[in-house]
């Protein structure tokens, strides 16, 4: 079964419960197990002016689920949390990215993997850096440690304070 790496972001209402729905309706598939937690950051919100601080962190476990399943089954788990998706870079009370899955790749409309900016995102990287530094990306062939050396000075910054 494959080593996945998601995403997990919240910045509407009680963040901390946010992600402890996650987890549970994660981990309430059979097929998702040993899921392991990065400490949780608060971050500057990207794109979206205006907006409340996040949580981020990354999660890993493997699974039995096709990356297709795994992503409609995570946008479900966001339904009911009570995410709408309205608009691009929008507030929201839990967001749920596939960041790998195991070395492969997928580009199709719904589902691109690995995530096609996790490089260029502190919010991502470093919570990464805190549960698989050594993990490659399997396209650009750099470790998750390299990748976040790699970040200018400013970006950086943006993963703020560690709060979990």
């Amino acid at each position: 079964m494959p080593q996945v790496y998601i995403g997990i972001g919240s910045n509407l209402g009680d963040r901390k419960s946010n992600f402890e729905f996650a987890a549970r309706k994660l981990l309430a598939d059979d097929r998702i197990r040993e899921l392991k937690r990065s400490p949780v950051y608060e971050t500057e919100p990207v794109g979206g002016e205006g907006q409340p601080r996040y949580w981020n962190a990354v999660w890993s476990f493997v699974t039995e689920l096709s990356p297709y399943d795994l992503l409609q089954g995570m946008h479900d788990i966001e339904t009911r949390a009570g995410r709408q998706r309205i608009m691009k870079n929008e507030a929201r009370i839990l967001d749920l990215d596939i960041l790998f899955y195991g070395k492969e790749t997928c580009e199709k409309q719904n589902c691109v993997i690995p995530h096609p900016r996790l490089h260029k995102r502190a919010f991502v990287l470093v919570p990464f850096c805190d549960l698989a530094p050594e993990f490659v990306h399997p396209v650009l062939k750099k470790t998750i440690r390299i990748l976040l050396n790699e970040l200018s000075a400013k970006d950086k910054t943006q993963s703020a304070k560690r709060v979990l």
